[in-house]
């Protein structure tokens, strides 16, 4: 297999895989266009054809021919079942379906009359590219991101201007059709990309517009393409004015419903036989003030406090029994408690650069440390991973700790680009002047990278 796989250790090979990751792993989820989502079904597709023919030489005909099919049957409605049964059962994938992907057919043919020997090839064991290359084929089929919703969520439209009942993509949600109406429940709805902190303020962002989300799912064709304020004007072609009132029985429940044009306002309850369930209330389509959750006897199990659609507050109840009170901290507090803590990093890098600098000046020029050129020039290029394993395990200890897309393969670039001069600096100009000198350096440095990293994280969820 080792001998077969040395085909694709090459130049071009490696460049489009290399694409194809930076693509699906970065691309798409920031930006999310025409234009990534071609491009990694045009180099998707020549990576996996490349792949197996180099596994199976012999059948480079039958490979071509069943990825063309495969793709074909991939980006039709008709894989719908196989993709819900897989993703419920075995690993969760996802596609658009999009008759317009089919023009990346077109690289099979370049592919089929690309000949792999006569590329530059690279002097590498080619396992671990292999591995990379199974991984990519993974990437290209990650579920786009979800919002979830605890409490219940519904949406009130005007009746036979949309189908609503189309549903191949993540969103998650039922439709419940009345003479000139349509009540939809929304359980779960797609995201343009995960947000940086998934707490209730965020989801509170996503039920602002959760109406236009909703119809821009609705038109396939369009949603890749389209930002929400596309889908305005045939949002308000849908909307009932004035209040509205519903009934709406379920399977086992009854909620009552009470809309304000298309959205939640006023009450909201949901019953078993004549018993409440979930008694709360809605203000422009977001949870407010006491929501309480009672069981089949009536006693009540828990209540929720809301503030602007914020969670702030859980009493849970045993035989309705206060058991437990337990406060939430808002998007607010979080920053609040950022600001605490980029303050206390504050705090001990200033401690840590004052004793550097006190022991360099209490220190005279003949009780320098002295390090081998050899161990200066070997720290130089280890210290500064020494510098991100110790922020990062720093870091854990905090809540809300900043992440890199990348992760530590991005950081650890950066920290080597920063450090990397300053470790040159003070092996052979400041040079080491206590015995523990070098681990303030670590200290202080490591400490910068969690101030540097926790401000940017900061900044983020504050736009």
């Amino acid at each position: 297999m080792k001998d077969k796989l040395k085909s694709i250790s090459n130049i071009p090979f490696v460049i489009v895989l290399t694409i194809l990751l930076l693509n699906d792993w970065y691309l798409k989820p920031e930006y999310h266009n025409w234009l990534t989502g071609k491009l990694s079904d045009f180099c998707g597709l020549f990576i996996f054809v490349s792949f197996w023919t180099a596994l199976f030489p012999n059948r480079k005909l039958t490979v071509y021919f069943t990825t063309a099919v495969f793709f074909i049957l991939w980006k039709s409605p008709s894989s719908q079942l196989f993709i819900n049964f897989f993703s419920r059962n075995v690993y969760p994938i996802y596609r658009v379906v999009d008759i317009t992907d089919l023009i990346a057919l077109l690289v099979l043919p370049i592919a089929f009359a690309y000949k792999s020997g006569s590329a530059i090839k690279l002097k590498a064991n080619p396992i671990p590219l292999a591995i990379i290359t199974i991984i990519s084929f993974c990437a290209t089929s990650v579920p786009r991101p979800t919002q979830e919703f605890a409490q219940p969520q519904y949406l009130l439209f005007k009746s036979g201007i949309i189908n609503f009942e189309s549903n191949a993509h993540p969103s998650n949600y039922q439709v419940y059709p009345f003479d000139s109406l349509v009540v939809i429940s929304i359980k779960e709805i797609e995201i343009d990309k995960d947000p940086l902190i998934n707490d209730e303020f965020h989801k509170t962002q996503i039920l602002e517009d959760i109406d236009l989300r909703l119809i821009r799912d609705s038109q396939e064709r369009y949603r890749k393409n389209s930002k929400l304020s596309d889908f305005t004007m045939l949002r308000d072609s849908l909307v009932v004015n004035g209040k509205t009132s519903i009934t709406l029985n379920l399977d086992s429940v009854i909620d009552e419903l009470n809309f304000n044009g298309a959205r939640m306002d006023g009450k909201f309850s949901r019953s078993n036989n004549g018993q409440f369930l979930i008694v709360g209330n809605y203000k422009k389509g977001v949870e407010d003030s006491i929501w309480s959750f009672y069981n089949k006897k009536g006693e009540i199990i828990y209540r929720k406090h809301f503030q602007s659609g914020q969670l702030i507050k859980t009493q849970r109840f045993e035989n309705s029994i206060l058991m437990v009170d337990q406060n939430h901290n808002t998007r607010a507090d979080t920053i609040r408690n950022k600001y605490f803590q980029l303050a206390i990093i504050s705090l001990l890098i200033i401690k840590v650069l004052t004793k550097l600098v006190s022991n360099h000046r209490k220190s005279e020029q003949k009780n320098i440390i002295q390090v081998s050129a050899f161990s200066s020039i070997a720290g130089i290029f280890l210290l500064p991973l020494t510098v991100l394993i110790l922020a990062k395990s720093m870091a854990m200890l905090m809540p809300h700790s900043y992440s890199t897309f990348f992760g530590v393969f991005f950081e650890l670039f950066w920290v080597y680009a920063i450090t990397v001069p300053l470790f040159l600096i003070i092996f052979f100009v400041i040079k080491l002047r206590r015995k523990f000198d070098l681990i303030f350096y670590l200290l202080l440095f490591s400490l910068s990278v969690i101030l540097i990293e926790e401000w940017i994280y900061l900044k983020s969820i504050m736009d």
